[in-house]
């Protein structure tokens, strides 16, 4: 799915909660270049691909998807990620909402 690393997670967290025990964990593993074993909370489709990586560099936020992060020690299940609110937000961004940007692998198979 392409979770962040705990560093990029720091990026903001370095003074965003600083304090917090979980925050403090989650810096030990930046310092440490240790992946976080990470506890799944959203299930996707298995023909959807999702990549945390594209929507970064698209310059979406953690918070549209997971609620107020920066306020948070862990994440819970928040935000609706059904097609439509994809599909909502993709059109508001004006990212593609052609069906293969999140669906490239099963269109490619039907294709052939």
């Amino acid at each position: 799915m392409g979770v962040p690393a705990a560093s990029s997670c720091m990026q903001c967290h370095a003074e965003i909660g600083a304090d917090r025990p979980e925050i403090q964990k989650l810096a030990a593993f930046a310092k440490n270049n240790r992946e976080i074993p990470w506890a799944r909370i959203y299930q996707i489709p298995a023909d959807v691909i999702f990549s945390h990586k594209s929507h970064l560099t698209a310059e979406s936020t953690c918070k549209q998807c997971h609620g107020q992060v920066s306020e948070r020690d862990r994440l819970y299940l928040e935000g609706d990620i059904s097609m439509g609110a994809c599909i909502n937000c993709h059109k508001a961004k004006e990212a593609s909402v052609d069906c293969t940007s999140c669906h490239e692998q099963q269109a490619a198979s039907l294709l052939k």
